[in-house]
């Protein structure tokens, strides 16, 4: 949908804007000011509404979205999520020694399984949970003999079915509380998808390279391109919108967590780029199109920050100190409060 005005109204918008030059304007508001100053960039974001602190609020979407969700419900908002995940030794980084997995401790429940990467699978667990659409094994798939593999969820070991069968009745539960939301905050992470051919289901991520060599006919890679994923946000959205709240409201981000490989013949930095290229494309669209759709700027504030800085040593997931910054941000434009800051507790 393009954006169009007439030359007069162009300059009053133009005119209007302090923070419309990258060289020229006052110097703190510059572009090239703030690129520079070896500090967190700060954006002046307007938001097309503001949240009500008592709206129950849904997220969804990559490992940042849960980073979201801890310092939202470290200032008292109602995070849906709360309270749900999946039991800290289920998952693949379960540490007997240190009685921690998942970013939680032995006995507590981690959201780190919610995690969602691709679109697809996001549309996937939505249909599962709105529409009640049935798949063979609730969408399962035994590796090995009583070894099951949930390709929908994140981050768990092969556990035997009846213990795979209890998790995923805790996820679909923690998935079906949208029902119960007034806003939506969905981040999206990357396009690289893996399907199961055996029920056209897409995943969420894919059991490991072994598994992928001794099942090359059972999974297939698919880069979905700009228009099957705008048209699965679409989707999306009109589902929500039909089986929820008739005005849910969402607010929409491209999570700057980075692929960690890619499957394509490319630089992972260069396959990063058009991943995010890609999604940041489709928000743009988004936000567009509704009125009841903002874009949330994370992904800039995170990407145009110093990497030493903005980034954890490995270069992958994002400081929690950046996160906070970040929330600050999301907190004077929604809220009108200062809702993080920087020295927080870590974000698991």
């Amino acid at each position: 949908m393009k954006i169009e005005y007439d030359a007069g109204t162009a300059l009053t918008i133009m005119r209007g804007n302090p923070v419309r030059g990258w060289i020229s304007g006052k110097p703190e508001r510059m572009a090239k000011e703030r690129l520079t100053t070896g500090n967190y960039l700060s954006v002046e974001h307007k938001p097309k509404f503001q949240i009500d602190p008592a709206w129950p609020i849904f997220t969804m979407g990559s490992c940042f979205a849960r980073e979201v969700e801890n310092v939202l419900m470290m200032r008292g908002l109602s995070l849906l999520l709360e309270g749900h995940g999946v039991p800290a030794e289920h998952f693949e980084s379960w540490n007997e020694a240190t009685g921690r997995g998942g970013g939680a401790a032995r006995g507590s429940l981690s959201r780190g399984a919610l995690n969602k990467y691709s679109v697809r699978s996001m549309t996937h667990e939505l249909k599962r949970v709105l529409l009640d659409e049935p798949y063979p094994n609730e969408g399962l798939i035994e590796l090995a003999p009583d070894q099951w593999f949930d390709p929908h969820a994140s981050g768990l070991r092969l556990l035997d079915q009846q213990t795979a069968l209890a998790n995923r009745k805790r996820l679909t539960a923690a998935t079906a509380r949208i029902r119960e939301a007034r806003i939506c905050f969905f981040t999206l992470g990357l396009t690289e998808t893996w399907l199961d051919s055996e029920t056209g289901l897409a995943m969420n991520i894919h059991p490991g390279p072994t598994w992928l060599s001794r099942m090359p006919e059972r999974f297939r890679f698919v880069d979905y391109g700009y228009e099957a994923t705008l048209n699965d946000m679409l989707d999306t959205i009109a589902l929500i919108r039909e089986h929820c709240h008739p005005e849910m409201r969402f607010i929409v981000t491209v999570s700057p967590v980075p692929l960690g490989a890619t499957f394509k013949d490319a630089d992972v930095i260069v396959a990063n780029s058009a991943s995010k290229s890609v999604l940041r494309a489709v928000t743009e669209e988004l936000y567009r199109r509704f009125d009841f759709v903002d874009y949330f700027p994370s992904y800039e504030i995170v990407l145009n920050s110093p990497r030493a800085i903005a980034f954890e040593e490995d270069q992958l997931h994002v400081a929690r100190n950046m996160v906070a910054t970040v929330m600050e941000t999301f907190g004077r434009s929604y809220l009108g409060q200062t809702i993080g800051a920087a020295g927080s507790p870590a974000l698991v």
